[in-house]
């Protein structure tokens, strides 16, 4: 497919996206819990399924059931971790996500023993890595480090994230590890998560500058 239009999104940069759900691994605390956020993050090194958690459960003991009860259908955990309800799997499983992976987690209570009722709730891992972003191209961007390979952007003001899609073609969702925090959306999977009433918000989606690399 060809990109038209592509939406840059805040799900991992946004603290409105964060919600009070930690989880199980089958790594010491804490060294081993942040080896695997750093992988999960950077997509340097990849994580196998057996890896995954089995369970997540609320970090905090009296949290109000009714905010337990409306978690959003998308949202990140502690470690930065995301999540999605068992909807919002069911549509984001018809498009094309390449080698992202989900694995269904039980949410469980902050005992870590007793089931929380209700919605089904998936462990989200986007694997795809496509070089897109054009730093060169974008306004009002900053670099991160001295080596000029990422880029941070703040949400707010005037800038425009220049996108070179050509690389994702095949994919209505990835990331590029160069522009930190950002997950691309393409505009046929915003618009049909923007018409499924799912819980998503605080997305926060922004359209990007579609532009050749190298290009005029």
């Amino acid at each position: 497919m060809t990109h038209k239009k592509v939406w840059e999104s805040l799900l991992l940069y946004s603290t409105r996206n964060s919600q009070p759900v930690d989880v199980h691994l089958y790594v010491p605390r804490p060294a081993g819990y942040v080896d695997f956020q750093n992988r999960y993050k950077s997509l340097t090194d990849d994580i196998e399924i057996s890896e995954y958690p089995d369970y997540v459960y609320f970090g905090y003991r009296d949290i109000a059931r009714k905010k337990k009860e409306n978690l959003p259908d998308i949202f990140t955990g502690f470690l930065s971790l995301i999540y999605i309800s068992g909807e919002m799997h069911d549509l984001l499983t018809q498009f094309e996500l390449g080698h992202t992976r989900f694995k269904e987690v039980e949410l469980r209570e902050y005992d870590q023993k007793t089931p929380f009722p209700g919605r089904r709730w998936f462990f989200m891992h986007i694997r795809e890595n496509r070089k897109t972003f054009v730093p060169e191209k974008s306004v009002s961007i900053h670099p991160v480090g001295t080596k000029g390979k990422a880029w941070s952007a703040h949400p707010e003001g005037d800038n425009k994230l220049a996108i070179d899609a050509t690389n994702a073609c095949d994919l209505d969702l990835w990331i590029d590890r160069s522009i930190r925090n950002r997950v691309f959306f393409s505009d046929r999977l915003k618009i049909a998560i923007k018409d499924s009433g799912l819980s998503a918000r605080w997305l926060g989606f922004r359209p990007c500058e579609i532009v050749k690399r190298g290009g005029a």
